[in-house]
């Protein structure tokens, strides 16, 4: 009988059963930097080094998380699934539509499915409409003198405006408003926050307004609406536990008590996709947020705002997250023809000097002008960035100065996904499936390239082996 290379992995497991232990990656990005210190024998070629592949149900952006021996994950639209990280097997999963959590009556449940059902029907001739403006506004560009495809437009236009407005009134009715899915964009969905753990519980947020808490069995502890997402492209700010704090944005930052999920404070937020970074000085920690603002973490308060802003007619970075390495803050900004930032700001060693004077600028370098989804990796002196179309840039960290720039061929997706490194590899995710392992260093090297299906979530690593989820399954790969 042939045995499978799983079947293996298992039987080579049973002599150090009882002395196994389990690292744990409680958080996305691993200490904000996106190395994984102590990971080792990382996979190059993850086909040759398959553990296991587990078909999945439905999508999501979220990156999992391991703890205590098991995977945590989320699926669209509200779904928290735990799973054995050494089979992949679903161990359980619960929902976390607002719906299932508020222990409703029948009446109210079936007042808020008609009134879901309103919107529906609304948004569907929105969307007609829409499409109809869009279809006599090409017309009327080929034969600008037309006088009945004027006439043709106007109306549309004004019940388009008409049924923008019913639709605003619909979704903000007081009764009903925060039972209402919010919209979000088809890339991003509705978990892309991916969960995070003290240990003993596991915290889940999600892009219809709501924060809930496990312990590792799967007992909801407690659950809160908070708000919904102020845009409709949905959230990607990873909740995380701060300062005894478990802070998270939708609208506001808030910051709740990871206990009981009672509500500590709450800051106005610009839109907004990173996750802000904490850092201390003299044993208060603060926030750094991909807009350039330091919050304070007891109490929200928005130290600076704008302090580090170097070009005030440009965007500032709202996608990806700081990357903190020591006593530096990295960054990177950019908008397609507009502006291409990177940045390196020192964090002050006394307390005086950050709030009267703020970061200091390390070093400021202008790079491609295009969006930047993906957080800045910074390994062995270098500090690596990505822009949605795949063009690599790798500068000194130390100065900015460029080291090199490559355009990564033969893929047509957008580097979603931010860089990671382990076992002294970089880990290159692109939304059509690919997976590039580079080497570090001052030139360009790949090592492999991985083909899956569609992803945006990250890889995260363990000594030797790694998990990766997908549009279409959760996958592990490893050499022991």
């Amino acid at each position: 009988m042939k045995i499978s290379r799983l079947q293996r992995f298992f039987i080579s497991l049973i002599p150090f059963t009882a002395l196994f232990t389990y690292a744990d990656i409680p958080a996305w990005r691993v200490g904000h930097n996106g190395i994984y210190e102590n990971a080792s024998n990382s996979p190059v070629d993850w086909q040759k080094d398959l553990l296991f592949e587990i078909p999945l149900d439905d999508t999501s952006n979220g990156t999992p998380i391991l703890v205590d021996g098991k995977l945590f994950y989320t699926a669209e639209p509200d779904q928290l699934i735990c799973a054995d990280s050494r089979t992949g097997k679903t161990l359980w999963s619960r929902p976390n539509n607002l719906l299932e959590i508020s222990n409703l009556g029948p009446e109210k449940l079936q007042g808020i499915a008609a009134h879901q059902e309103r919107i529906n029907s609304q948004g569907k001739a929105q969307k007609r409409l829409k499409s109809d403006t869009k279809r006599l506004e090409r017309a009327l560009e080929k034969k600008p003198d037309n006088a009945a495809t004027k006439a043709a437009l106007k109306k549309k236009k004004d019940e388009l405006a008409a049924m923008n407005k019913k639709l605003k009134k619909l979704r903000s009715d007081k009764i009903f408003s925060r039972f209402v899915k919010p919209t979000t964009h088809n890339t991003n969905g509705y978990s892309s926050y991916s969960p995070v753990s003290d240990g003993k519980r596991v915290y889940v947020a999600n892009g219809l307004g709501v924060v809930v808490a496990y312990d590792l069995k799967g007992n909801r502890l407690w659950s809160e609406f908070i708000e919904h997402p102020d845009h409709g492209w949905g959230g990607a700010t990873m909740p995380q536990l701060v300062d005894g704090k478990l802070i998270i944005r939708f609208d506001d930052y808030w910051a709740l008590d990871p206990k009981t999920g009672k509500k500590l404070w709450n800051t106005p937020s610009e839109v907004i996709f990173g996750t802000p970074t904490p850092f201390q000085v003299e044993g208060q920690t603060f926030l750094f947020t991909s807009r350039g603002e330091v919050l304070r973490a007891s109490d929200g308060k928005r130290v600076h705002e704008g302090l580090v802003f170097l070009h005030e007619s440009r965007h500032w970075s709202i996608f990806n997250t700081p990357t903190l390495v020591g006593d530096t803050l990295y960054t990177v900004s950019g908008a397609e023809g507009d502006n291409g930032d990177a940045y390196a700001f020192r964090i002050p060693k006394d307390l005086k000097t950050l709030l009267k004077k703020g970061l200091e600028l390390v070093w400021h370098t202008e790079v491609k002008k295009n969006r930047y989804y993906s957080s800045v990796l910074v390994l062995e002196g270098l500090a690596y960035i990505v822009t949605r179309d795949n063009e690599l840039t790798v500068l000194q960290a130390a100065n900015g100065e460029i080291v090199y720039t490559e355009k990564i061929s033969g893929v047509r997706g957008i580097a979603y996904p931010s860089m990671v490194a382990a076992d002294n590899k970089i880990y290159l995710g692109v939304d059509d499936g690919t997976l590039v392992v580079l080497e570090p260093g001052r030139e360009y090297k790949e090592l492999a390239r991985n083909k899956f299906g569609t992803f945006r979530s990250t890889p995260i690593f363990e000594d030797g082996v790694a998990y990766l989820r997908t549009y279409e399954s959760l996958k592990a790969a490893g050499s022991l």
